[in-house]
């Protein structure tokens, strides 16, 4: 898959946080994923933050036995979920969320909640640009714009 969807389905409420969706299951979900695919809509979009992994896992159930070319997966690195004492922050959340979603890369990964001070270790501010090598040797890139949207798009 070369170019990108003009829409995303987000798969927040999959996380059942308690703020919305907090009765969905994976069994009330299913019929909703099969027919976005069967109509072409094939970016999910999903964070460790929405449900502390429940939504990836989730998520990674429907995709599990598909061809990796049908289907474009768009995750988030969240400071707040991250470790901060590591010095490879960003890298280690990466290699969680793929072994979660038993995916050996993400086709476009965001920097969720910038502009929250309250991570305090800047390992993953290198500039407007952080890149790290996944254990799959697959290369990511995160880039922040220091705005309310950022992202990187990761496409092989």
């Amino acid at each position: 898959m070369t170019t990108l969807p003009k829409i995303a389905l987000g798969a927040w409420a999959w996380g059942n946080d308690g703020t919305f969706g907090g009765s969905l299951t994976a069994d009330t979900l299913r019929p909703i994923f099969d027919k976005a695919m069967e109509n072409g809509l094939n970016l999910w979009d999903t964070a460790y933050a929405y449900g502390m992994g429940t939504s990836e896992k989730v998520l990674a159930g429907f995709v599990k036995d598909l061809p990796r070319d049908s289907f474009l997966i768009s995750d988030k690195f969240t400071p707040q979920c991250a470790d901060a004492s590591s010095p490879t922050t960003m890298q280690d959340m990466i290699e969680m969320q793929l072994k979660l979603m038993e995916l050996d890369r993400f086709d476009i990964y965001w920097i969720h909640n910038v502009w929250d001070n309250s991570f305090g270790n800047s390992n993953w501010q290198n500039g407007n640009s952080t890149t790290v090598q996944t254990t799959s040797n697959q290369t990511s890139t995160a880039i922040s714009e220091w705005c309310f949207a950022t992202a990187a798009v990761v496409l092989p």
